[in-house]
């Protein structure tokens, strides 16, 4: 029994690492490729939002081909529509903002007049031409510069490496999801028949939890992210806040990224109110900010995000901190799914195997469905709770078309 049990520890070593050479190993070859990553998370992200269409248009007896070419026309539709709507607001207000410049920089100067002067402290001296020379001839400080001229350098290729990736963002990731949405079907029922038989079946339900709670994730952040870009720039055109769709959008996009936006929204709005002289100004900023987070944490994103992964959030925060330090924005934007789709995959496998828990009980443990609201209820034509997934089981040939309850 002894030597069993050695035996069984050292293979379960030895497994685990080869999974961290293996998984290191990934990671070297994942970051020499990285320019791809972006395009391919973007695609991911396009998948998620417009499958429930192309479903829809099916179920209208439309083709999948020209399915989903209707949903991506209607999305690029939806998006000039906006375009228009913002962009001469938005390009009045940039102008506005270059022309400002040199009074922002004013104020911030007399700003910090004013403040080292109550702490005896004189800035002029500080920022004079004399002052400036003594600093320039400092070897320590000589030192500083060529470090900062040669990470300017640096920089500069981060643009360019960046502008590379914007440009293959928009020209590679709507192809991929194209053809993604086109043969996703067939990938389903190819995925399903690589695994070995008796697996297919918890494959396909564990596949489903996945995509059911990824997709709801990616199209609930857009629209919440949306939302509050429309109430973040709604609320300060009513308080008369300079450049407040700038500051609107700025929250709404940042909202993608969890707890960022109505902060950097709310600190923005705040630093434009103080310059433009008027406090008050900005403690409505911070009130209104204050309202739309509460608003979008309690009652937003329950309605939208049905379907949402139970993460606590110190693992939503340590994620986004991994992830940035690991891939950049990238790794902050797709830090939170993947977290929430590690967690079903090996929760499904510690409560089924370890526990002895049912498929359905491992589930409900670790995804959260919020039950809409009455009327809603009445008017969806899908119970509450259901949710598109990545795998069903019904569209499978030779699976069972119920989803068990106990595992087998």
């Amino acid at each position: 029994m002894t030597s069993e049990r050695l035996k069984k520890a050292a293979l379960v070593i030895w497994i685990g690492v080869g999974a961290l050479i293996l998984g290191y190993a990934a990671l070297v070859i994942a970051d020499s490729v990285r320019v791809i990553w972006l395009p391919v998370a973007f695609a991911a992200g396009l998948v998620f939002l417009l499958e429930p269409a192309v479903k829809t248009f099916e179920r209208m007896r439309i083709p999948r081909i020209p399915a989903a070419i209707l949903a991506f026309v209607l999305l690029a539709a939806l998006i000039v529509v906006v375009l228009a709507l913002v962009f001469p607001t938005v390009r009045a207000q940039a102008v506005e903002l270059a022309q400002s410049l040199p009074t922002l920089y004013v104020d911030v100067i007399d700003w910090m007049r004013e403040t080292g002067a109550r702490f005896g402290l004189d800035v002029d001296s500080l920022l004079s031409q004399e002052a400036l020379e003594d600093w320039l001839n400092d070897p320590a400080n000589q030192e500083t510069i060529q470090q900062i001229v040669f990470g300017f350098g640096a920089g500069a290729g981060q643009v360019i490496r960046g502008v590379t990736e914007a440009v293959a963002i928009l020209g590679l990731a709507p192809v991929l999801a194209l053809y993604v949405l086109i043969d996703l079907d067939r990938f389903k029922r190819t995925s399903v028949e690589l695994t070995p038989p008796k697996y297919q079946e918890e494959v396909a339900y564990v596949g489903g939890e996945v995509g059911g709670a990824l997709g709801s994730f990616v199209r609930g952040q857009l629209l919440v992210a949306f939302l509050v870009g429309i109430a973040s720039s709604f609320g300060m055109w009513i308080i008369d806040l300079p450049f407040w769709l700038l500051i609107g959008i700025l929250a709404g996009f940042l909202n993608l990224i969890p707890f960022l936006g109505p902060i950097v929204g709310g600190a923005l709005a705040v630093l434009v109110a103080l310059l433009n002289g008027d406090p008050v100004q900005a403690i409505w900023a911070v009130v209104i900010f204050v309202i739309i987070q509460q608003i979008d944490n309690h009652v937003i994103t329950p309605m939208i995000q049905r379907t949402r992964v139970q993460l606590s959030p110190l693992v939503i925060v340590l994620a986004l901190v991994i992830g940035g330090s690991l891939a950049g924005l990238l790794g902050v934007l797709i830090a939170v799914p993947v977290t929430a789709a590690i967690r079903i995959l090996v929760g499904h496998v510690w409560r089924t195997r370890v526990l002895g828990q049912s498929w359905k009980e491992a589930s409900e443990a670790m995804i959260e469905v919020t039950e809409p609201p009455e009327r809603l209820a009445r008017l969806s034509r899908k119970a509450p709770g259901d949710q598109t997934r990545l795998f069903d089981t019904q569209e499978l040939s030779g699976l069972e078309s119920e989803q068990p309850d106990e595992q087998e």
